[in-house]
């Protein structure tokens, strides 16, 4: 297929879909909206969860941290992440931290279990521990509640691990790389903080920007496939990329509008014998006196055919009905012209 042809046939896939696109188009659009937006929703009006467990989330504000340095007796860099986080996270260390913030961690750590929280490299969660994979020095990070309740429980994991209170540390040399402290909002913007903010549940105008472009790009490309596979799932013919032709045989794209050039087109070249062939002649507005036939094996031919035309109606022509002549048709061995009429 020809591109200027490709061209013509998807603007009228374009055009005889324009509303039913369009409805399409809002409906994706409000989908993909919703689906991006609901994290910020669950967060922001969800209602699970206790008021004490809603008003810690309400209230939580920049995370807290103090970086150390961890080796061997060896001079080895201690790595790794997930026993120094369940030594951290024992059921003793968060009792007392919860008896110090008045926070219930213990039920923010179960929810992330439930929910499979995604963790990252720098993103640890409510509590826990982030390696610098080029410094190897550790930040240890708390964003349980509010900037005050965050920095007392980083106040309380700082004395234990300088001061042995954590088994997992007692054969490694530990060594302060920074005291507690809050982090600012442009350490925690910057591309080279160790520590990643949870920013999922909250509402920004710039995020919901960026959510509807998104939403806008997927619900046209979604609305145009849409329309588009459903044209190649039914029965009957409607654009020239519904079905196949070989290279040998002469397509022609032309509309019901030019009946007098159609005659033309068909005729041509004249003293030929030709078989004239469309599934329902009596639709076909045709201004010449052609015989058409409906197909191949009602057909009654004396003189030696030399051309088979085959008219294809969009929306009437099926397809079985195309492919069953072009297979009758091998046993002519002669040129075949497809003309399409368009409405």
């Amino acid at each position: 297929m020809d591109s200027h042809t490709l061209l013509s046939e998807l603007k009228r896939l374009v055009k005889n879909n324009k509303k039913r696109m369009s409805i399409l188009f809002i409906i994706f659009t409000l989908v993909l909206l919703f689906l991006q937006m609901l994290p910020v929703i669950l967060t922001n009006f969800g209602t699970d969860g206790d008021a004490s467990n809603k008003t810690a989330q309400e209230n939580k504000e920049n995370p807290a941290i103090f970086e150390v340095y961890i080796e061997y007796d060896s001079g080895s860099t201690f790595t790794n992440t997930l026993l120094l986080e369940q030594a951290m996270k024992s059921a003793e260390n968060i009792t007392e931290v919860e008896a110090i913030t008045g926070v219930d961690i213990s039920s923010q750590l179960e929810q992330e279990e439930e929910m499979k929280y995604p963790k990252t490299a720098r993103d640890r969660g409510v509590l826990g521990a982030a390696r610098d994979d080029t410094s190897n020095i550790w930040a240890f990070n708390a964003r349980i509640g509010t900037e005050k309740e965050n920095l007392a429980a980083m106040t309380y994991f700082y004395d234990l691990v300088m001061n042995d209170g954590i088994p997992l540390l007692d054969n490694k040399h530990t060594y302060s790389m920074s005291q507690p402290r809050i982090l600012t909002d442009e350490e925690l913007l910057s591309p080279n903080s160790q520590i990643e903010q949870d920013t999922s549940g909250e509402f920004s105008l710039k995020g919901l920007v960026m959510a509807l472009v998104i939403s806008i790009f997927g619900a046209t490309v979604l609305a145009a496939l849409y329309i588009l596979v459903k044209s190649f799932i039914g029965d009957k013919i409607a654009y020239a990329f519904n079905y196949s032709w070989g290279e040998q045989d002469v397509f022609i794209l032309a509309s019901e509008q030019e009946a007098n050039e159609l005659k033309i087109i068909s005729q041509l070249p004249q003293g030929t014998q030709k078989i004239y062939l469309a599934q329902e002649p009596d639709k076909l507005r045709l201004n010449a006196d052609l015989i058409i036939q409906t197909s191949l094996v009602r057909t009654s031919v004396q003189a030696p055919v030399d051309e088979v035309i085959v008219y294809i109606q969009p929306g009437i022509t099926d397809k079985n009905w195309y492919n069953q002549q072009r297979e009758l048709l091998k046993a002519y061995q002669q040129p075949l012209k497809i003309i399409q009429v368009n409405q």
